[in-house]
């Protein structure tokens, strides 16, 4: 497949889980990639597994995106290497186990710059040539625990992913007529790093709840960002995709 073929992907948060299946799947169609974490040795072994096999270019970068001026940097340098950013997805999260007496404030700011304030910069930084070329592909993913406060979400978390759905629709308002999308995506629980932070009793809970009896995997939330990142997905905006089994149905 070569969809994305000419195109050129930033994804945030790539070195695993989601985010390293997220740049997998647009690679594997093509796409020139961006990626950026700041797990630096595991995003740049993944580098190079994606320039063995991938037909397009690969350029990684660690970034630390509570840092307003190294995401100015990094889209910067991604519109000086590739003339053009064609797909954003601001997938990057943490996701302290905290209970909100153990909360610091400091700890409170880092979430919330990480989990929705790097969204505010990355999309400020890619919109002008977005905007110039009259093309863009903008998603977001949150969390079911944006919709319903989680089950073992820590307060921080749920009320950023909240705010990245809300984020989304407005932006999308703003930015429909320049030929530009913007979606959400709401995974359920996935096999993934966080997955693996709480115990299999409680994994098996939510597999319990789930229509099709399984955690997800971080493919499948790649196969529906490649589908919201395609150009022929012109007419699908400000929607909250969820992926997540059946375990949250609306």
């Amino acid at each position: 497949m070569g969809d994305f073929v000419g195109q050129t992907a930033i994804v945030t948060g790539a070195a695993q889980g989601i985010g390293r299946a997220i740049a997998a799947e647009l690679a594997s169609q093509g796409a020139n990639l961006a990626i950026c974490d700041l797990r630096s040795e595991k995003l740049t072994a993944f580098a190079q597994e994606l320039a063995a096999s991938a037909s397009g270019q690969i350029l990684a970068r660690r970034v630390d995106l509570s840092r307003a001026q190294e995401i100015s940097d990094f889209v910067r340098e991604v519109e000086e290497r590739f003339a053009r950013i064609d797909i954003l997805v601001n997938n990057a999260g943490i996701h302290p186990l905290h209970a909100i007496e153990e909360i610091s404030d400091e700890e409170w700011d880092l979430v919330l710059a990480v989990n929705l304030k790097a969204h505010f910069h990355l999309c400020k930084a890619v919109l002008p040539a977005m905007r110039r070329r009259r093309y863009g592909r903008i998603i977001n993913i949150s969390s079911e625990a944006g919709k319903n406060g989680g089950t073992i979400a820590a307060l921080h978390y749920s009320a950023s992913k909240g705010g990245v759905l809300a984020f989304t629709r407005n932006l999308a308002q703003q930015v429909g007529s320049d030929g530009i999308t913007v979606n959400a995506i709401c995974p359920g629980r996935i096999a993934s790093e966080m997955s693996g932070s709480v115990t299999p009793e409680e994994n098996q809970r939510f597999i319990d709840k789930s229509i099709v009896k399984r955690l997800g995997t971080p493919e499948d939330i790649a196969f529906a960002v490649a589908y919201l990142a395609h150009p022929r997905a012109s007419f699908v905006t400000a929607e909250t995709m969820n992926v997540n089994g059946g375990t949250l149905r609306d």
